[in-house]
């Protein structure tokens, strides 16, 4: 087929691993359609959400048989092995179940999308393939409305004809990811409505993605004779999963072997200690999802690795300090009641976000708590004083809550019960990527022994003891 010009909004990006972005990494050829390929929550199988006329014999008919073999490739051209099929009885959508990919994890979104906002439809056009590799393309669709079970949205530019978006079936919309944010899956597009006269014609529908949640939560589909695992990223299901993104601290040490053998000291603690009893972070989400929520902040966020490696941390952290004698649920309960977690996506410091820390659920903290708060920016000081606090709120933030006595007085009971302030990741900086003298005693590989690794764990304890410390944490309440 002779290749079309392609609208002025059209995006394709080389098929560089290193380089593309998420939303073409998750984006798979599906037959003659397209799909997207995502790690739910399980390590034996991933999934590709597609619609199920992109796996009938004739896409015409929504009464036409399943093929047999369905052909799945990556974006890069990679052949992704099909394990088994699903698919609705009245809907059109499909989930292939395929081999695990552990490195497409992804996060979705059901809050319902606004009038004009702005998606990518992401897929592999019929008039782009054979391309010599460049095939995949992105356009921009704004939302309109709900008809029946279905988004409808319309093309952010003219020119977008029928024969652009042959091929695009089966494709995710993706949120834009714009000035930092993530870029999330939102819906699975299904078909252009093409009708002369017809009222949407040369827009396209899409079924959010909420509908695929529903439809992998039907406890009679299963595969291997288990429920489907849920749309949650794989991180959910166990720490392990998190080690390599936790304590990622950057130093000028001269021995920068020494550093990482700090650094796998410090995971360690979380294979003897937090993995070794499972407790998985979706323990820890369903059961303290309140306090982990911040307030102003997206929804997604609780699903985010940097919550969760973040949380990690603050375990590993804790349990040196702590020295508990099991590690649990209550014992995170514990630590939440004292060294509350607030993480927060975005690229300021936390003085920026101060009323969202201010007005999230804090009011269950014990007397003389520490807030321990993760951004993507570090603050200059890893402490901050309950006086600083206080200087900080007074000057910034007190003319931006709501003006009503409640809401004045229960700000004023939440600085009350905290003591201080810590900035998680200068935190690091002042125990770690500036301690290198001190850790040198510990740090020759060559001579680290058992007795080597206590006294440096034991050494950390100390150096985060000096800002974490709480009294009582291991106490009940």
């Amino acid at each position: 087929m002779n290749q079309v010009s392609a609208p002025i909004n059209q995006v394709s990006v080389p098929t560089n691993k290193s380089s593309a972005p998420l939303n073409q990494r998750h984006t798979v050829k599906v037959n003659d359609g397209s799909g997207v390929l995502i790690q739910p929550m399980s390590p034996d199988y991933a999934y590709v959400l597609t619609a199920k006329h992109c796996i009938q014999e004739d896409k015409d008919d929504p009464n036409s048989d399943i093929k047999n073999n369905h052909t799945v490739f990556s974006f890069d051209g990679t052949k992704i092995t099909v394990l088994k099929v699903l698919y609705h009885e009245t809907k059109d959508i499909a989930i292939l179940i395929v081999e695990p990919q552990s490195n497409k994890e992804l996060m979705i979104s059901c809050d319902p999308l606004g009038v004009n906002d702005q998606v990518w439809l992401c897929g592999f056009p019929d008039d782009r393939r054979g391309n010599n590799g460049d095939e995949y393309s992105s356009l921009i669709f704004n939302y309109e409305k709900v008809v029946g079970d279905r988004l409808i949205l319309a093309p952010d530019t003219n020119g977008i004809v029928a024969s652009n978006i042959v091929g695009f079936s089966g494709g995710g919309l993706f949120t834009l990811g714009e000035q930092g944010k993530a870029i999330l899956l939102c819906a699975i597009e299904t078909k252009m409505e093409g009708i002369e006269g017809y009222e949407y014609h040369g827009k396209i529908s899409a079924i959010p993605i909420n509908d695929y949640e529903q439809f992998i939560a039907d406890p009679y589909r299963q595969y291997l004779g288990k429920a489907l695992a849920p749309l949650l990223p794989l991180h959910l299901s166990s720490f392990k999963h998190l080690l390599e993104f936790s304590f990622n601290v950057a130093g000028n040490w001269i021995n920068s072997d020494g550093l990482s053998l700090v650094l796998d000291c410090l995971r360690s603690v979380a294979t003897e200690r937090v993995i070794s009893v499972n407790l998985a972070p979706y323990e820890v989400l369903t059961k303290f999802r309140a306090l982990l929520k911040v307030y102003g902040r997206p929804e997604h966020e609780l699903q985010s690795r940097g919550l969760w490696s973040s949380l990690l941390e603050l375990l590993i952290i804790s349990i040196l300090i702590d020295k508990p004698a099991i590690v649990d649920l209550a014992y995170v309960e514990k630590i939440l009641h004292s060294r509350r977690l607030i993480y927060i996506g975005d690229k300021g410091t936390w003085l920026q976000y101060l009323k969202d820390i201010l007005l999230s659920e804090l009011k269950d903290l014990n007397e003389n708590s520490t807030i321990v708060v993760k951004t993507l920016k570090d603050f200059h000081e890893p402490y901050t004083s309950k006086e600083f606090l206080e200087k900080a709120w007074s000057k910034n933030n007190i003319s931006s809550i709501p003006k009503d006595r409640r809401s004045i007085l229960d700000v004023n009971r939440k600085k009350a019960r905290i003591n201080q302030l810590v900035d998680l990741g200068a935190l690091h900086t002042k125990c770690i990527a500036t301690k290198e003298l001190e850790y040198e005693d510990y740090t020759n590989i060559d001579e680290f022994t058992n007795t080597k690794q206590a006294e440096l764990l034991s050494q950390l304890a100390q150096e985060y003891g000096t800002y974490l410390t709480v009294k009582d944490v291991t106490d009940e309440k």
